[in-house]
């Protein structure tokens, strides 16, 4: 019997789609985040009897793009578990063609009241992760980058284990993402004249701590890698006095939004973004 799970089926609707004309990378973790509750509801158990809110990591690699009327699926599988942790692995698979576009390496806190018989019935369900490789944790930074979002957690955007939820962590990084973008030349005004975007291929995302409604929080950014037509970001979210949140590795490409492939950055653009590249410690 196989041990991967349906965990969710959707479509992507016009709305979740952003300036790159795809679904907003937010709203992949919208559904993996539902897929993990799911996931637990399936096997008999309720998540939140076993996992903590942070701390966490997740790996997440684009293969391919979902636009706005796409139906998918996500498949979970348990790929590991010991003292502490459980990792999770998820496929997000377009239904029509049975390809996997995007992939997911979970690893999640455990926690205490997670009861021995459920850890062994997850122990049980463990397959190997079939790829792709998941990289080492990237090193703390020092440096703090460039202010590239500030705000509060608001009512709405707290998720079903009262903390500032999944999505609502990576719309502020991608909206951090948009500032840097901008500050290096990629404008709005860029954006639509040139017809080009940013598109994201793989994120390393780590929850260090939680964040409740009223918190006051910020994003400062670092640009970390220069390509032909490839950046990386690494974004770091704190809250009141420098208490650290989240972190986010974000790696992508500039995009011909016509074409929907890789483009090389212009060379007007590059003494702007070289400025601001801190390599990876």
């Amino acid at each position: 019997m196989s041990k991967w799970f349906e965990t969710y089926r959707g479509v992507v609707n016009p709305w979740e789609c952003d300036v790159v004309e795809h679904l907003t990378i937010a709203y992949y973790f919208a559904f993996f985040a539902a897929a993990t509750r799911n996931l637990f509801d399936l096997i008999g158990e309720r998540a939140a009897n076993c996992l903590l809110s942070s701390p966490a990591r997740r790996h997440a690699t684009f293969e391919r793009e979902l636009r706005a009327g796409a139906g998918f699926h996500i498949l979970t599988a348990v790929t590991g578990i010991d003292a502490d942790a459980l990792r999770l692995g998820h496929q997000l698979v377009d239904s029509a063609s049975g390809a996997t576009l995007t992939w997911l390496a979970e690893r999640r806190a455990l926690s205490p009241a997670c009861k021995p018989a459920m850890r062994q019935r997850l122990a049980e369900l463990a397959i190997a992760w079939p790829r792709p490789q998941v990289p080492d944790p990237p090193l703390p930074r020092a440096a703090h980058g460039r202010p590239t979002a500030r705000d509060r957690v608001n009512p709405w955007e707290i998720g079903e284990d009262g903390v500032m939820s999944l999505p609502a962590h990576v719309h502020r990084f991608s909206a951090a993402g948009m500032q840097m973008l901008a500050a290096v030349g990629m404008t709005a005004d860029y954006m639509h004249e040139k017809r080009r975007g940013f598109s994201t291929f793989a994120l390393d995302l780590i929850q260090a701590g939680d964040a409740r409604v009223g918190d006051m929080i910020a994003v400062t950014t670092v640009i970390s890698h220069l390509g032909n037509s490839s950046l990386r970001f690494v974004h770091r979210m704190t809250g009141r006095d420098e208490r650290d949140i989240a972190s986010l590795v974000q790696s992508g490409v500039h995009l011909d939004l016509d074409a929907r492939r890789s483009a090389a950055i212009p060379e007007a653009l590059r003494p702007a973004i070289e400025a601001l590249v801190h390599p990876d410690p």
